[in-house]
């Protein structure tokens, strides 16, 4: 897994441990910062998961390279949740090659060159099922996120790079208060927050909610498609 120490990733993550159907699932948790990751892996242990930490950065170009010493000890892989992201606060004429390669290996990147990994014999276990986190901002794109909407966007292409024995969906969370939305400028946070269709007080939870769907045995015939969990802008058109 990766971006479980975001907001939405760790909302889904807790949600799977208060599962039982996720008992005795090993959990292999991704990213930067030791001591967050670690942190996670000790309330897995509490509640009586496996759980071990994986220093990556996919923000440093060597995607799945940096990764691969882990998979060589790893049986095959029953489930990939990947829900890393960054954002970048720039519009097209003021982004710079170096901002839209950053955003696109976190976002997209890394993502692409995993999945395309897993078709390889023996990668796989049976049943094995995957998820993406993206956002609306890859379908209805955003002012001032261009960058970071075309890789979100890109997601929903890779759902046809999924190999035979990998069920993959892709799912759009909620605005959840996060290091990544307080990134953004006041005026790009104003106009994602404008509009509501009604109040959601816990969106992190009901975003859980469906990923724990999606990944669930009940969700075995839903394979490439695309969940929007935002109750706040799904349903109010594209004007």
């Amino acid at each position: 897994m990766t971006g479980a120490t975001s907001a939405v990733g760790g909302a889904i993550l807790r949600r799977l441990w208060a599962d039982p159907a996720w008992a005795g699932v090993h959990f292999l948790l991704a990213g930067r910062r030791a001591a967050p990751l670690e942190s996670l892996c000790a309330e897995g242990a509490a509640l009586g998961f496996e759980a071990r930490p994986g220093i990556l950065d996919l923000e440093d170009g060597r995607g799945l390279a940096a990764a691969a010493p882990w998979f060589a000890g790893l049986p095959p892989l029953g489930g990939l949740l990947l829900a890393a992201g960054k954002t970048g606060d720039q519009t097209i004429a003021r982004a710079d090659a170096g901002t839209f390669d950053s955003l696109w290996r976190v976002n997209t990147g890394f993502h692409a060159t995993l999945i395309r990994s897993l078709g390889a014999p023996g990668r796989l276990a049976p049943g094995a099922r995957g998820l993406l986190v993206g956002s609306l901002s890859g379908l209805r794109g955003n002012a001032g996120q261009a960058a970071y909407a075309a890789a979100k966007g890109a997601l929903v292409d890779l759902l046809r790079l999924a190999p035979p024995g990998l069920r993959l969906n892709l799912l759009l969370p909620p605005l959840v208060p996060s290091p990544l939305l307080d990134a953004l400028s006041p005026a790009a946070r104003a106009r994602l927050y404008s509009r509501r269709l009604m109040d959601d007080p816990d969106p992190a939870a009901g975003c859980a909610e469906a990923a724990a769907f999606l990944l669930s045995d009940g969700a075995s015939y839903i394979h490439r498609q695309v969940l929007h969990a935002d109750s706040r802008v799904t349903a109010l058109g594209w004007d």
